[in-house]
C-alpha cells in the first residue's frame, strides 16, 4: 500500500462489468504513479467484484470497499472518508481517462496550491476507437481557462454541468469545508449539491482547456419511472441553498445566480421523467419557482430573454404552459417517425415540417441514434414541440427496433419511415393521423394503426412487416426495397450489451411471422428479400461482440438456423430418390449455371437437388427457381443468412434419398458419371463414406490434379479401405459421398462456423464410420484463385474453435498422422491470419488454451520436428504482454493437467524457465 499517494481516485462501481476493465487498465497505467485506486463496490450482482479483486491482487495501490447497495451519495461519502491523497480524483466505473490525467492535474494543483482543478472532457461512443472522441468544452462559457481565481468572482463556473469527473479536489478542503454527497439511498443528482459545495467552499480553482476523461455518451437512459427518485433533484437543490447561506457575503451574490441553475437542472429532470410522473413533478417546479420570483431572485440578467419568457408563462399560466411544452395528457395517437437514415439535421428539418401537419392531439415519439439530441434541440430552439418524445421511453433496443408498446399513451399506433428530407409530409401525415391506411412515394412512408401489442409483434419491423403484408403484391412494390432497414439502426454502443440477446430473438420472430404467412409465394419471397438486410444487421452486431458476450449467446444467435424456410413451390414426387445432392447457395450467380449442370447431367439420374439458398441478395434466387421449373427432381428453400453449414444441415435434415452428396455452388463435378462411380463402389464395398480424387480449378478453366507430397490426399491412385488411425487431414471431405443412415441420429452435422466447418464434420463423419473408402475416380473440380479470404475476428475465432476440436477428437482417437497435420496449421498455413488477430481476446484465449493441450510427446514421435515443446508460434511476439493474459487465463482453469502446461507457457513467455 502506497504511504501517501499524492491522488486518490474513487471508482463507484454498481453492475458495470462490461465497461470495467477498461476504466481500470486507464487508472492503473496512469503516468502518476502515486496513486491510490479507491474501488466502491455497491452491492453489484454482476461480475464487478470479482474483476475488482483480480486487479487488487495485482496492484497494492488498489483498494477495495465492498458493502451491500446503498447508493450513489454514501458509496461516495465512504470513499472519501478512507481516502488517503492530498487531492482526490473522482472516475465513473464506465468511463475511462487519458493516461496522463492525474499527472497533469496534479502538476496545476501542486504548482498553484489550488482548492481544485478542472479540465473539459472527451465524448466517448462505444465501440469506436477513443482517437475519435471530440472535445466538449463544457468550461467555454467560463472565459477562465489557466487563470487562477476564486469562483465567487466568476460565477459563471457554477452553471457549468457538473460533470465532477473532470477535477481534482484538496482533500484538506473538503474535509474542512463538508464538502460530502447526499446519502439519499437510490437517489440521483447527487452530484449537484456537491458540486456546488467544493466550489463554493474553495479559494482557489483553475480551468484547463484540454480534455482528459473520456466520457461515454451511449448509455442513454429511458424515461425515471421510479417513483423514489422524483424529487431528488429537489433535495440537491435546497441542500445548495442550505449550504450556500453558511457564507453571509457570498450569498448575497450567489443567490441570483442559483435559480438559474435550478431552473435547468429542474427542467432537465421535467424532461426525463415518464409522462405520468411529469404531472406530478410539474406543480412541486412551478411552486418552488413561484416562490423564488415572489422573494425577488430571480434576476433577468441571469437569464436569456427566451429562457425568461418561459419561466414566466410557466409561472403566470401553468396548465397553459404545459399543455404547449409537454402536449395533451390523453394523445389521440402514438406516432413513431423512424429518422435512422437521416443526418441530425436533415432529421430536425424532417420531423418540423411532419409536425406542422399533424394534430396537436398526436404524440410524437422520435426514432433515431441521435433522438435525444434531436427533441432536446427541437424543444429548445422552437415553440410548441410538447408533442415530441426521446425513443429512450418506447424503444428497448434499436437492431429491429424492438418496443415498449405501452409507452405509447394512446390506442391507435402510426409509423413513418423518413429517408430523404423532401418527402411529401402532406400525406404522411395523412395516414400517420387514421385518414388513409398506408402511403409512400418509393423512399419514404406511413403505415396506419401498426399492431405492436399483439403477440409475436414487438419489434419495428415485425409490426410493419405484418402490416405491410396485408397490401396487395403491386402496393408491396411501391413501398422502397430498404423498408425494413429504415425502421432500424445498428448502434454500437448495444452491440455488446445484455440486450443483443433480444435482438437474437426478435429476428427469430421476424422469420417465423414471414414464413408462417399465408400468403402467396410471390409476395412472402419479395418481402423475404426485403428482410435480409436486416438480419445481417443482426449478424455483424454478433461478430462484434466482445468474446466472453458471444460465447454467452452462441446457442442462441445458431438458433436462427432452426427457424423454417421458405419452400418455392414445385411438383412433388411420392417416391424417394436413391441419393439426395445438397446445395448450399450464397451470392454465386456467376458459376451457379455451371455447377447445376454437371449436377443434372449425370448419368445417374434417381436423385434429387435440394438448393438451399442461404439469404443470397444477387440473382441467384431467380436461377435456383429457373432449375426448379425445368426439373422436378430440384427442390429450392430459402433460409436467412446463417452460413454454409446450416444450409447444409438443413439439406441433411430434408434429405429422402440413401446416399448424400454435397456440392458448393462455385464448384463443378469432374464427369458426368461421379454418382455411379461413388455408388457403385459403395455397394460393393458396403462403405459409409466413398470419395475419389479432387482437382483445382483455376480461373483460366485449366485443372490442377498433380499435387506435392504434403497435399497428396486430393489425389486417389488406388482403391483401398482407410481405417480411421490412418486418416492424415481433415481436408478433401466434399469428394466424397456419405451413407445417410451416418446422419440419423443427428450428431453429425455441420458446425455454424465461418472457417473450418468442413473439417470438423468430416471428423464426425469418419470417426462415425470407422473410417472411410477411396477410389481412383475423379470426383470433383473445386475453384480456386477468384476471391481473396478476409481474416475478421470472427473467422480466425471459428477457425480456433474448429482446429481445436479437432485436435482434440484426433488425439482421442489415436489419429496421430492427422493430430501432427493439424498441429502444424498452427505455425504455417494460418499463421498470418492468426497473427492479424492476436490481439483479440477470444483469439489469444483459444490459441493459449491450445498450447497448454498440446500432446508434445505425439508429435516429436510422428513428425520430424526434435525440440521438447511444441510451441505455436503466433503467441510469441510480446512475450510480456501476452504472459499477463496467459496467468490470466491460467487462474481460470481447474484442471491441474492443463493448468500446469498453461504455467509452463507463462514460465516461456517470461523467461523463467
Amino acid at each position: 500500500m502506497l504511504k501517501n499517494p499524492k491522488v486518490s481516485i474513487l471508482v463507484p462501481i454498481c453492475n458495470v462489468e462490461r465497461y470495467l476493465r477498461e476504466c481500470l487498465d486507464s487508472l492503473v497505467n496512469q503516468t502518476l504513479r502515486e496513486i491510490e485506486i479507491i474501488c466502491i463496490n455497491d452491492g453489484s450482482t454482476d461480475s464487478s467484484l470479482s474483476i475488482i479483486r483480480e486487479y487488487e491482487r495485482r496492484d497494492e495501490r488498489i483498494v477495495v470497499i465492498d458493502k451491500p447497495n446503498s447508493g450513489y451519495g454514501d458509496s461516495m461519502n465512504k470513499g472519501i472518508e478512507l481516502a488517503r491523497g492530498e487531492y482526490i480524483g473522482i472516475v465513473e466505473s464506465d468511463d475511462f481517462a487519458s493516461l496522463n490525467m492525474f499527472e497533469t492535474l496534479y502538476k496545476e494543483a501542486a504548482k498553484n496550491d489550488l482548492d481544485i482543478v478542472r479540465s473539459n472532457y472527451y465524448a466517448h461512443r462505444t465501440g469506436e476507437d477513443s482517437s475519435c472522441d471530440y472535445l466538449v468544452e463544457n468550461l467555454a462559457a467560463c472565459g477562465s481557462y489557466d487563470k487562477v481565481f476564486h469562483p465567487i468572482d466568476n460565477p459563471r463556473v457554477f452553471m457549468c454541468q457538473p460533470a465532477i469527473w473532470t477535477s481534482i479536489y484538496k482533500k484538506s478542503m473538503i474535509d474542512k469545508e463538508e464538502v460530502r454527497f447526499l446519502p439519499t439511498p437510490g437517489a440521483s443528482f447527487q452530484d449537484t449539491a456537491f458540486y456546488f459545495k467544493a466550489f463554493y467552499a474553495a479559494d482557489r480553482v483553475k480551468l484547463l482547456k484540454d480534455g482528459y476523461l473520456h466520457y461515454r455518451i451511449d448509455n442513454a437512459n429511458s424515461s425515471v419511472k421510479n417513483q423514489n427518485k422524483l424529487f431528488c433533484v429537489c433535495d440537491e437543490y435546497a441542500e445548495v441553498w442550505d449550504y450556500a447561506k453558511r457564507d453571509h457575503d457570498k450569498f448575497q451574490i450567489i443567490k441570483y445566480w442559483i435559480p438559474r441553475q435550478q431552473y435547468e437542472g429542474y427542467l432537465w429532470n421535467l424532461n426525463r421523467l415518464a409522462p405520468e410522473l411529469q404531472q406530478r413533478f410539474y406543480p412541486r417546479y412551478v411552486e418552488e419557482f413561484s416562490k423564488i420570483k415572489a422573494a425577488g431572485l430571480i434576476d433577468s440578467d441571469r437569464f436569456d430573454s427566451r429562457t425568461l419568457a418561459r419561466l414566466n408563462r410557466m409561472t403566470n399560466d401553468s396548465e397553459a404552459y404545459f399543455l404547449e411544452q409537454y402536449g395533451s395528457t390523453e394523445p389521440r395517437r402514438s406516432i413513431l417517425v423512424c429518422c435512422n437514415a437521416l443526418s441530425v439535421a436533415d432529421a430536425k428539418t424532417s420531423v418540423r415540417a411532419l409536425l406542422d401537419k399533424l394534430s396537436n392531439d398526436d404524440e410524437v415519439f422520435v426514432v433515431s441514434p441521435d433522438s435525444d439530441s434531436l427533441v432536446f434541440e427541437l424543444k429548445n430552439e422552437l415553440e410548441g414541440m410538447g408533442r415530441l418524445r426521446s425513443d429512450a421511453d418506447v424503444l428497448q433496443h434499436r437492431l429491429l427496433g424492438h418496443c415498449d408498446a405501452d409507452a405509447c399513451r394512446a390506442e391507435n399506433i402510426s409509423l413513418v419511415a423518413l429517408a430523404a428530407r423532401d418527402a411529401n409530409f402532406d400525406d404522411l401525415a395523412a395516414t400517420a393521423d387514421g385518414e388513409d391506411v398506408y402511403s409512400t412515394d418509393g423512399k419514404n412512408y406511413a403505415l396506419r394503426d401498426v399492431e405492436l401489442r399483439v403477440e409475436g409483434s414487438s419489434t419495428l419491423v415485425t409490426a410493419a412487416l405484418c402490416a405491410i403484408a396485408k397490401l396487395d403484391l403491386n402496393q408491396i412494390k411501391q413501398f422502397p426495397a430498404n423498408w425494413a432497414t429504415l425502421l432500424c439502426s445498428p448502434c454500437a454502443s448495444e452491440a455488446g450489451a445484455g440486450a443483443f440477446d433480444i435482438a437474437i430473438d426478435d429476428a427469430k420472430e421476424m422469420a417465423c411471422c414471414l414464413f408462417d404467412m399465408s400468403e402467396p409465394y410471390e409476395k412472402v419471397r419479395l418481402l423475404y428479400g426485403q428482410l435480409l438486410s436486416v438480419w445481417s444487421s443482426v449478424r455483424k452486431g454478433y461478430s462484434a461482440l466482445d468474446w466472453d458476450q458471444a460465447c454467452r449467446l452462441r446457442e442462441q444467435y445458431y438458433s436462427m438456423a432452426s427457424v423454417d424456410a421458405l419452400l418455392t413451390p414445385h411438383t412433388d414426387s411420392d417416391n424417394s430418390p436413391f441419393l439426395s445432392v445438397v446445395v448450399p447457395v450464397y451470392n454465386v450467380s456467376k458459376y451457379l449455371e455451371e455447377c447445376l449442370d454437371s449436377v443434372i447431367q449425370q448419368s445417374f439420374k434417381d436423385f434429387e437437388v435440394l438448393l438451399i439458398n442461404d439469404g443470397s441478395t444477387d440473382g441467384s434466387l431467380d436461377l435456383l427457381e429457373e432449375a426448379a421449373s425445368r426439373d422436378s427432381r430440384v427442390r429450392v428453400l430459402s433460409q436467412f443468412n446463417c452460413g454454409a453449414g446450416s444450409a447444409r444441415n438443413r439439406g441433411i435434415e430434408l434429405a429422402r434419398g440413401k446416399r448424400i452428396i454435397f456440392i458448393d455452388p462455385d464448384d463443378k463435378f469432374a464427369t458426368d458419371h461421379v454418382f455411379s462411380d461413388l455408388i457403385d463402389a459403395m455397394d460393393k464395398s458396403g462403405a459409409l463414406i466413398c470419395g475419389g480424387s479432387l482437382s483445382l480449378l483455376k480461373p483460366s478453366g485449366k485443372t490442377k490434379s498433380e499435387f506435392s507430397f504434403d497435399e497428396s490426399f486430393y489425389h486417389v491412385s488406388s482403391e483401398r479401405e482407410v481405417p480411421l488411425e490412418e486418416i492424415w487431414t481433415d481436408y478433401g471431405w466434399i469428394r466424397f459421398m456419405y451413407d445417410s443412415s451416418l446422419f440419423v441420429d443427428g450428431k453429425v452435422r455441420f458446425p455454424q462456423l465461418n472457417w473450418y466447418e468442413d473439417p470438423v464434420f468430416f471428423l464426425r463423419a469418419v470417426e462415425k464410420a470407422g473410417g472411410c473408402k477411396v477410389v481412383p475416380v475423379d470426383v470433383y473440380h473445386y475453384r480456386v484463385g477468384y476471391k481473396e479470404t478476409e481474416w475478421t475476428v470472427a473467422r480466425v475465432r471459428d477457425m480456433l474453435w474448429g482446429m481445436g476440436h479437432n485436435l482434440a477428437v484426433a488425439d482421442g482417437l489415436k489419429m496421430h498422422e492427422l493430430y501432427v497435420t493439424i498441429a502444424h496449421r498452427f505455425n504455417h498455413d494460418y499463421s498470418d491470419a492468426i497473427l492479424k488477430q492476436i490481439k483479440d481476446p477470444g483469439v489469444y484465449e483459444q490459441l493459449v488454451a491450445i498450447q497448454a493441450s498440446i500432446n508434445h510427446g505425439l508429435i516429436n514421435e510422428h513428425s520430424a520436428y526434435d525440440e521438447p515443446y511444441y510451441y505455436l508460434l503466433p503467441l510469441y511476439g510480446d512475450r510480456k504482454k501476452r504472459a499477463v493474459a496467459v496467468e490470466r487465463l491460467a487462474h481460470r482453469i481447474a484442471e491441474s493437467k492443463t493448468y500446469v502446461s498453461v504455467q509452463r507457457l507463462i514460465y516461456k513467455l517470461t523467461g523463467r524457465g
